[in-house]
Parts: structure tokens; sequence; C-alpha cells
């Protein structure tokens, strides 16, 4: 393993989220694990896949016709996922 894969492997970051959870039960709430794999290349608005290189930014979607920074995109639909308001089963 080398570069971000390694660093995620770290046990630093299972700490965290061994904190994370702990903290969260004890408010009474929980932590969803959601894999952030096509993320990037998913309209979170309308679940319309939209393929793009790394060097495009800018999400745009043909169908809903909205914009958005691609990073924003992303984190709307990853919270959605969490939320199980939307799934990602074939992204």
């Amino acid at each position: 393993m080398s570069g971000l894969n390694k660093s995620f492997s770290d046990c630093g970051i299972a700490q965290f989220l061994e904190i994370l959870e702990h903290q969260a039960k004890k408010f009474g709430n929980k932590v969803v694990k959601v894999n952030p794999r096509k993320t990037s290349q998913v309209w979170y608005n309308c679940l319309n896949s939209v393929p793009k290189s790394l060097s495009d930014r800018w999400h745009d979607c043909p169908d809903c016709g909205v914009s958005l920074d691609r990073d924003e995109c992303s984190a709307k639909l990853i919270k959605k996922v969490g939320l199980g308001i939307a799934s990602l089963k074939n992204p």
C-alpha cells in the first residue's frame, strides 16, 4: 500500500472512528459509514451518473440543469446516503 490508501489503513483513522462512534452513542446518535466510491460521479439531486475526470471540478447535470462544485455535490450525496434517503448500489 502507498499514498492515501496507506493513510486510511493507519490506526489513527481507526481510533478516530472508534472515538467518534463512542461519542455519538453517548449522545444517542450513530455514525453511518458511507463508501465514497463514485460519489463524485453521481448528481446528488436526481442520482444521475455524470462521468468526469479528476480535473473536472464543477458538476453540471444535463437532466436537472443544476450546476455545483464537485466536492459539495459529493458531500450532499454522501449525506443523503448516510441518512437513508438515497442509495448508491449501482452508481
